[in-house]
């Protein structure tokens, strides 16, 4: 049985002051440090957002907007709006190709298309398919996306597409193999990074003002970095010659914070490099919607077989906090709870307390969150071809578990 951990914490204390007493004292009060205050607050955002919670559960509006090309390898990215969304089209590359492990190219067909969804229920239209060969990254923000681009000699370039234009402008292009590209807050940028001729990847970070900084392997290799939508802190895996796996949480505010003591929580032993891939595959790095209640990470947990969360700046920063058996995917509605994707459909999760879960959809739906407030959240719906896509609007209704949302 999975062990349930609570979010909200409730903190209490009591005094007792007795009459007749008139030579006692209070004691004297004693100082939080910056840890002890950070905690605190992380305390006090968890326990004000639960007790706004007006509903249980969540249900919600369901129809059907259309759907766009695919090759079956990586999720469209939707950019924050959800006015865009953009897929991988072509021949599907290989999960090594996509690793950026030596020796494996991807075909030459390989490239993106970007949509505009239009509003109501006029569908979608394609705004351009650029030139292959192309990857998809997992990155966005309100201006655009990022994508990886193969060269003949080995290495690998990075760029960022316009979401309304479909023009590609290069952020890296050198001769090395820069690959898995996360935007951050004010032009931050972080890549995994190594010679054509090395096997094992540095971590590569730019700050706004251009400077940049290298963090080595030293026994190990980076792969898969994200930045936090809260703050500026830098989420990469590390994975040891031996095979031990660590989720590692980086302050990215300067070259000096970065360098300096870092907070990771260990994942698995005998793990490969397809097990971060495997906790990444499904995760959707967008910047310009709403911030997460508290400082946290969501991934999906190779050695549980779920999603989990890991709030590094928390009072239980050693360990992770596990969602649903199964689920693969998870997404914040407005009240800070998840909305899962698992086998058996859409569901949705309360942080306030972990055993309440409810079906919204019959389907494996993933959901993304977006800024519209007519269209709150895409539903992407993957087939063997195409990717169908649905918009979902919340209901203020107070359901019951046997409710399900309608849908098309």
């Amino acid at each position: 049985m999975m062990k349930v951990i609570s979010f909200a914490v409730i903190l209490g204390c009591a005094c007792t002051i007795h009459g007749g007493c008139s030579q006692s004292k209070w004691p004297a009060r004693s100082h939080l440090t910056p840890a002890q205050a950070e905690e605190l607050n992380q305390i006090a955002a968890i326990n004000a957002h639960t007790q706004k919670m007006e509903s249980l559960a969540f249900t919600g509006e369901i129809w059907t907007i259309g759907a766009v090309d695919w090759d079956s390898s990586i999720l469209p990215l939707v950019s924050p709006d959800g006015r865009f969304i953009a897929s991988s089209v072509g021949s599907a590359p290989s999960s090594a190709a996509r690793l950026a492990l030596p020796g494996n190219i991807i075909p030459g067909d390989t490239s993106v298309e970007v949509w505009e969804i239009l509003g109501g229920y006029a569908g979608l239209r394609s705004i351009k398919r650029l030139p292959p060969s192309l990857l998809l990254g997992d990155s966005a923000d309100d201006e655009g996306f990022l994508v990886e681009s193969p060269q003949a000699d080995g290495s690998r370039w990075i760029g960022k597409v316009d979401w309304r234009t479909g023009d590609l402008r290069w952020l890296v292009k050198n001769e090395e193999v820069n690959a898995f590209a996360t935007l951050g807050t004010r032009g931050r940028l972080a890549w995994c990074s190594r010679p054509v001729d090395r096997e094992h990847f540095d971590l590569t970070v730019r700050f706004p003002e251009g400077t940049q900084f290298k963090l080595l392997g030293r026994g190990a290799e980076w792969l898969l970095p994200q930045w936090s939508t809260r703050s500026a802190m830098l989420y990469a895996w590390r994975l040891t010659t031996t095979g031990q796996l660590s989720l590692v949480a980086l302050d990215g505010e300067s070259p000096a914070t970065i360098a300096g003591e870092a907070k990771q929580i260990a994942i698995m032993a005998g793990a490969n490099r397809f097990d971060p891939f495997r906790a990444t595959s499904n995760r959707h790095n967008v910047h310009g919607l709403p911030a997460p209640f508290v400082e946290e990470i969501v991934f999906y947990d190779p050695a549980n077989h779920c999603m989990a969360v890991w709030m590094p700046t928390g009072i239980n920063s050693d360990r992770t906090v596990l969602l649903a058996m199964d689920s693969i995917a998870a997404t914040h509605d407005h009240n800070g709870n998840f909305l899962l994707t698992m086998p058996e459909g859409l569901h949705w999760q309360g942080t306030s307390d972990l055993r309440q879960i409810v079906r919204v959809n019959h389907v494996p739906l993933f959901a993304r969150r977006t800024t519209d407030p007519m269209r709150p959240f895409l539903l992407l719906d993957p087939g063997k071809e195409v990717v169908r896509i649905r918009g979902m609007r919340p209901q203020n209704e107070r359901p019951v578990a046997s409710q399900q949302a309608s849908g098309t």
